[in-house]
């Protein structure tokens, strides 16, 4: 495994823009790209696109992981990432919503 980067979501932004889209989400669902620190490692070893996401506070600590598998046609994204462009491409065009 070698660390491609480190650093601030900002800045993971600007090097990796095409490799960066859930580090941004979680950068603007939470404290922001400045204080977003963002680690890209690439591991050959590994078959699975992976995110780790850590959340620290006062209260506690949490750790989400998630492992996608790649798109069978495009194995450079996977198969979540068109699914959920899609997800949300249907709700922007309902006139109802459901739940959250």
């Amino acid at each position: 495994p070698v660390v491609v980067y480190e650093g601030s979501a900002r800045q993971a932004v600007r090097e990796l823009p095409k490799n960066i889209n859930v580090a941004a989400t979680v950068a603007l669902a939470g404290v922001g790209f400045e204080r977003t620190l963002v680690r890209v490692v690439s591991d050959p070893g590994v078959s699975r696109n992976t995110h780790q996401i850590e959340l620290e506070g006062p209260s506690g600590r949490a750790v989400i992981r998630a492992e996608n598998l790649p798109d069978p046609q495009n194995p450079r994204t996977s198969q979540n990432a068109y699914l959920s462009l899609i997800a949300t491409l249907r709700r922007l065009a309902s006139t109802a919503a459901v739940g959250s």
